[in-house]
């Protein structure tokens, strides 16, 4: 029995050889795939592990920055809502001498009367202004934009004219309508830029603080603790301390307390380009006035704003800085330390760049795309015009004309836009301004924090890459 298995195997030693080889290689083949794959498939899950963690991370700091925006709104709102008072103006028309009518109710006054934002009835605005457009004309002409005791009337968004104990200057129904008109424009469009300018500001400082926090993270787990240092070393410089990070995020407070100004005076500007020349008694439609709106955004685009929004959103030149750090009883030496500096730079560097200027394009669109369906209520439904039926074909009988068909079916087809008084727009374009800035909730600003270009610019800050020449 064994002599015949040798003797086999002697005949097929090769064979057998050849055999065993192929068998070895192919388990040591197998068994270096199978390590392979499981090498993989652990280094796929760690990166899958860190994309979620950057990810989670990404969008917590999303929902700080729609926090931290909500916690700024109130102290931006006060000052815009104070220094573009519209409700002054609506107090002083309701002093503005006027015939008395019976109120229909006991006690109640005649006129209209600004509440909640609106005016309520009793007189509707348009006969307002054409009482004030008699009161006008019984007074001196040419007189200049002046009362009828010739002392002059308020700035636009200037204090009190009076001094002393001069008596308060009387105006006319009239100049007052104009000054809410252009107040109620100007008000709304400095809340929409200002939003937006807010929001791309809070974005652009959490993700720069967010990204650093993330790296030094990073560079800390990796670190050797043999000599202190990690892979990171001669390509990477942060250490962003918590001064520092307060001081960064501290720089909002120039928007909010110094910029939003500069911008104020470049929408009045635009407004009173745009809107000042416009009748009080108007009539317009809504696509009418949505062109009206885009004026004023063609015209402040035309003035340069987008070239003045660094030194409107950050402290630029020895005047402000020194503004800024007395202001805030802060010292230069303390606040402008290598750290701060570079995340400086950076954040000056996004705000100038190409994709800075498209975002905020954007966001002032949508804004003013929402504020336009929002005042979409304010026209109503038009009534369909009453057309006599077409008379149908009879057999036998000569077909319609054609030409005639076509001109009805477009007739048809096109309805016709309702038109409101400009003056009845007016107490709603305020509102909205008014919740552009203080809704609850605000609608505007998750409309314009949720936007993909909000989001883009933010991702794209976050990942950058954050290198030292």
């Amino acid at each position: 029995m064994l002599d015949g298995a040798w003797s086999f195997v002697r005949r097929h030693q090769r064979k057998l050889a050849i055999t065993a080889g192929i068998v070895g290689g192919l388990y040591y083949s197998g068994r270096l795939l199978v390590n392979r794959v499981v090498e993989m498939q652990a280094v796929s899950a760690k990166e899958r592990t860190s994309k979620e963690n950057i990810r989670r991370r990404f969008d917590q700091n999303q929902r700080d920055c729609l926090f931290t925006i909500m916690s700024l709104l109130p102290e931006l709102s006060e000052q815009v809502l104070r220094e573009v008072d519209v409700e002054r103006l609506i107090t002083e028309l309701r002093t503005v001498h006027r015939p008395m009518v019976p109120s229909p109710r006991p006690g109640g006054s005649s006129g209209e009367a600004w509440e909640g934002g609106a005016w309520s009835a009793g007189k509707s605005p348009s006969m307002s202004v054409a009482a004030g457009s008699e009161e006008q004309g019984a007074e001196s002409p040419g007189d200049g934009g002046t009362s009828a005791a010739g002392t002059p009337g308020r700035s636009m968004f200037g204090e009190d004219g009076d001094q002393g104990a001069e008596e308060p200057v009387r105006r006319s129904k009239v100049e007052i309508w104009e000054e809410i008109k252009i107040q109620s424009f100007a008000r709304t469009m400095i809340a929409v830029y200002a939003e937006s300018l807010l929001t791309m500001l809070v974005h652009t400082q959490l993700n720069m603080v967010g990204r650093s926090t993330y790296l030094d993270a990073v560079v800390n787990k990796l670190a050797d603790p043999s000599d202190g240092h990690s892979s990171f070393e001669g390509r990477y410089e942060s250490r962003l301390s918590m001064a520092d990070e307060q001081n960064f995020l501290m720089l909002s407070w120039w928007f909010l307390n110094r910029g939003w100004r500069q911008l104020m005076a470049q929408i009045s500007e635009a407004t009173n380009h745009c809107i000042g020349q416009l009748p009080l008694k108007e009539r317009v439609t809504h696509r009418e006035l949505a062109a009206l709106f885009n004026g004023i955004h063609l015209r402040l685009r035309e003035n340069g704003l987008v070239q003045s929004l660094t030194a409107v959103l950050l402290p630029l030149g020895d005047e402000s800085v020194a503004d800024y750090l007395g202001s805030n009883r802060l010292a230069a030496d303390r606040v402008f330390t290598p750290v701060f500096v570079r995340l400086l730079d950076q954040m000056r560097d996004v705000i100038e760049s190409a994709d800075f200027v498209y975002v905020f394009n954007s966001c002032v669109d949508r804004l003013t795309t929402q504020l336009l369906e929002s005042l979409q209520e304010s026209f109503p439904e038009p009534l369909p015009v009453p057309r006599a039926p077409m008379l149908p074909t009879v057999e036998g009988g000569a077909a319609p004309d054609l030409e005639g068909v076509v001109r009805e079916f477009e007739e048809f087809s096109a309805s016709p836009e309702s038109r409101v008084v400009i003056v009845q727009l007016l107490p709603r374009i305020a509102r909205e301004g008014h919740q552009i800035l203080n809704g609850v909730p605000n609608h505007y600003l998750e409309n314009v924090s949720a936007s993909r270009e909000v989001q883009a610019l933010s991702a794209a800050v976050y990942t950058a890459e954050d290198v030292t020449q």
